[in-house]
């Protein structure tokens, strides 16, 4: 059996443990009622890019904290299943936002006001717009839940390209190789001015790196080693995550689970919007064109 194929019967065998142990403990509808959605073909009522067959399957995975998305990145699975590309969104980014419920479309407006603005609704139409992708499902993960989801994996270990002491984050740890807990990760995917030139770039790049970290973490772990702490790990994560109604069941949201843990680390490129000065504040970007929209293009 090769590897890809064990992978994703890892998870899908955990989701089965989940869908069948917990029926007689009522686990499962715990679970269940744990889900929040947005129905977002209610929510979005100007028209959306197609869906057109042998494209993409393509995801937006959101980061909140405060009222605002802190981090977005779009997940494109490729038909086959076997690739997948996440497209960094720098939050500082300067695009026109569509109408939003009652909100009146904007010329222009920095990228994660939207989720103020509209919610994940609003941040799907303005990716869609920017981009002329189709969205096809979202995540929305509370930075509560992503810390505590990263301690019940046991920590990431992570490969530090530089130390960071950043007494603004708390995060204090050397170059080299470390294993980062939930309250460690969270400060590392979010610092920035510790790092680099403090730009939001710095911050996607340890964003990339954490993500490929876990990935790795994802692809080696034995789901089915221990049903308890698969459906511990599950409580955490149904209770901090929205997603559209799309994928809003356990059993939907284990399909989608499997697809992506199956791929090899290696599979999956990470890659930012083509960016540059937006010339009226030069603490902003803009999306460089034509390299902004070859990007989505090429997907």
């Amino acid at each position: 059996m090769n590897v890809h194929l064990k992978r994703w019967l890892a998870v899908s065998g955990a989701a089965v443990v989940i869908a069948t142990g917990v029926v007689a403990g009522g686990s499962y509808w715990r679970l269940e009622s744990n889900l929040k959605t947005v129905d977002l073909a209610k929510e979005i009522t100007h028209p959306r890019p197609p869906s057109t067959p042998g494209r993409p399957l393509n995801i937006l995975l959101i980061g909140k904290d405060d009222g605002r998305s802190d981090t977005a990145m779009v997940v494109q699975l490729n038909a086959k299943g076997d690739q997948a590309r996440v497209v960094s969104i720098p939050r500082d980014t300067m695009v026109p936002r569509p109408r939003c419920g009652n909100n009146p479309p904007v010329a222009i407006a920095m990228f994660n006001s939207a989720f103020s603005t509209g919610g994940a609704a609003c941040t799907v139409a303005t990716v869609e717009q920017m981009s002329g992708i189709r969205i096809d499902h979202f995540v929305q993960i509370d930075f509560n839940g992503f810390r505590d989801v990263v301690d019940r994996l046991g920590g990431i270990d992570v490969t530090m390209p530089e130390a960071i002491d950043d007494d603004k984050s708390g995060l204090h740890v050397p170059a080299g190789p470390t294993k980062l807990d939930g309250t460690q990760a969270l400060a590392f995917v979010r610092t920035r001015y510790s790092i680099g030139d403090g730009s939001d770039l710095n911050r996607i790049r340890n964003q990339q790196l954490f993500m490929r970290a876990l990935s790795e973490k994802l692809a080696n772990e034995n789901w089915l080693a221990s049903p308890a702490k698969t459906l511990e790990l599950a409580d955490i994560l149904t209770k901090s995550i929205v997603t559209d109604t799309g994928i809003g069941s356990i059993p939907k949201l284990a399909d989608l689970a499997g697809k992506l843990t199956a791929l090899k680390p290696d599979a999956i490129t990470y890659v930012t919007l083509p960016t540059e000065s937006y010339l009226p504040d030069p603490n902003r970007v803009q999306p460089k064109q034509p390299e902004a929209d070859t990007l989505w293009q090429a997907a």
